[in-house]
């Protein structure tokens, strides 16, 4: 059987990192080989920013740490289109791109500009419990 492809948010690995639960628990999912997450490097030079925002409190090694650790769990594509679903906030497109170029069947995000999409293409965007529970379910 074909392994379920997913695309998590920012934010997804943003919570998988600093918090035990439903998001760390997908991204041990895909460290263990039971799916296979994709990300870009736009999408990882929004995790760099985001880890530099001083509520985390993060040194450089640290933030190096994290994203080299991603990097290493997460296989990394070059979206050769662009899409503008998005208008509110056209970097939330980034997270469409990359999963498309990865031919991915969900993004996992806590998003409400990408869960308000509901689908894109014949890509699902769920929260990260839905995919949890899709996950339990196979």
């Amino acid at each position: 059987m074909k392994k379920i492809r997913v695309v998590f948010d920012t934010n997804i690995l943003v919570s998988a990192w600093f918090w035990s639960g439903t998001e760390s628990s997908l991204v041990e999912l895909a460290e263990d080989g039971a799916i296979e997450a994709y990300t870009s490097p736009r999408l990882l030079v929004e995790l760099r920013r985001t880890l530099e925002y001083p509520k985390f409190k993060l040194e450089q090694t640290e933030i190096d740490g994290i994203c080299d650790y991603y990097t290493l769990v997460l296989k990394i594509v070059e979206p050769k289109r662009t899409v503008s679903v998005i208008t509110e906030d056209p970097e939330d497109n980034r997270a469409i791109e990359c999963a498309a170029e990865a031919r991915a069947h969900y993004i996992v995000s806590g998003n409400h500009h990408l869960l308000d999409l509901k689908q894109y293409e014949n890509i699902k965007i769920v929260r990260a419990r839905e995919m949890l529970e899709e996950l339990t379910k196979k």
